[in-house]
């Protein structure tokens, strides 16, 4: 089974979306982005990199990335804020 792309809105008004596991586990959480339709073009890159990406293993963590950031806890569901016609978001 694929994992799921969760699109929502963080707590600064800013979209982002996160990759789970099947059993739910977050994968990977992204960066903000300005408007909904970024975000989903944000969820179509990381569709076509991650299909090809290599693995480069690297000897600290990069400076300016912080390893384990999350979204803060105030998060809304993306269906309080925008319409549930998204465009471009399926499968």
């Amino acid at each position: 089974m694929a994992g799921m792309f969760e699109l929502f809105i963080d707590a600064e008004d800013s979209f982002r979306f996160q990759l789970t596991a099947p059993d739910g586990t977050v994968m990977a959480v992204s960066r903000p982005f300005p408007s909904k339709a970024a975000a989903v073009e944000g969820i179509a890159a990381v569709r076509e990199y991650a299909g090809m990406g290599h693995v480069k293993e690297l000897p600290k963590a990069p400076v300016g990335r912080f390893l384990g950031c999350r979204p803060h806890a105030a998060v809304r569901p993306l269906y309080m804020r925008v319409p549930l016609q998204c465009r471009g978001m399926a499968g």
